[in-house]
């Protein structure tokens, strides 16, 4: 694998859990897309103006509210879904001390 490749591909499982990630496994935006939007973001914040980066998204065309909405309920889906197996585990752990 090239070095160009190589970061591209680490860089796509590193955005895993976050929203861009979902906006991007949802095939409504690139990760060049992803890049050009936290670019923004960094800009906004440095004029005082501190901006999420959906927000973002969408006023710069990349993605509609609507598809926002849906990666945001994924990523909220995946998260308790995540905390669920950590609290099993847990409990799994608290068991067996005893």
């Amino acid at each position: 694998m090239e070095r160009d490749e190589w970061i591209k591909s680490e860089r796509a499982r590193r955005i895993v859990g976050f929203v861009g990630g979902y906006l991007i496994e949802m095939g409504v935006m690139t990760l060049e897309d992803l890049d050009r939007g936290l670019e923004e973001q960094l800009r906004f914040a440095a004029q005082g103006r501190e901006m999420r980066l959906g927000e973002v998204l969408i006023q710069l065309g990349k993605v509609t509210p609507e598809q926002l909405k849906l990666a945001l309920n994924q990523q909220s889906l995946e998260e308790t879904r995540r905390l669920r197996r950590a609290l099993e585990h847990a409990q799994k752990r608290e068991k067996q001390k005893k």
